[in-house]
């Protein structure tokens, strides 16, 4: 991944913030994928009143790559509107990690993570790093 390829994924999501469902969504969670094929899907939750039904960034992100036909993934950024102090980043929940894991695993590439915070830091890490328990092995 280029830093040209870096600074856009990371200004893709945070442009996702702006668009999450419903619009007065209070925490916002939003991710941006960077493909294979050098192309960039970003997206915000879709929340449901239901909870169970929600659909993270992360998630709608990965599926918005998957309906251009592209589940190659090299990097995802993701971020949030919330007031993290410097330092802290808000991480990829467990559901989303596994989606994540199952996307690196089909595809056989190995997947960035880069979160963002609202002062603007960036932590990079690799997918791998960032699962401790992996299902299935």
């Amino acid at each position: 991944m280029t830093q040209e390829q870096k600074d856009n994924l990371l200004l893709e999501a945070k442009k996702a913030l702006k668009n999450p469902y419903p619009k007065d969504a209070k925490v916002i969670y939003a991710a941006a994928v960077l493909t294979k094929k050098g192309n960039i899907y970003s997206a915000a939750q879709y929340f449901s009143d239901t909870y169970s039904l929600t659909l993270h960034g992360e998630q709608c992100a990965l599926v918005h790559a998957a309906v251009h036909g592209e589940g190659e993934i090299v990097a995802i950024a993701s971020t949030s509107n919330e007031d993290n102090a410097k330092g802290e980043f808000t991480y990829p929940c467990h559901m989303c990690k596994q989606l994540l894991y199952e996307s690196q695993r089909r595809s056989k590439v190995p997947m960035e993570v880069i979160l963002l915070n609202n002062h603007g830091e960036i932590q990079e890490l690799k997918l791998d790093n960032m699962i401790s328990h992996l299902w299935p092995k």
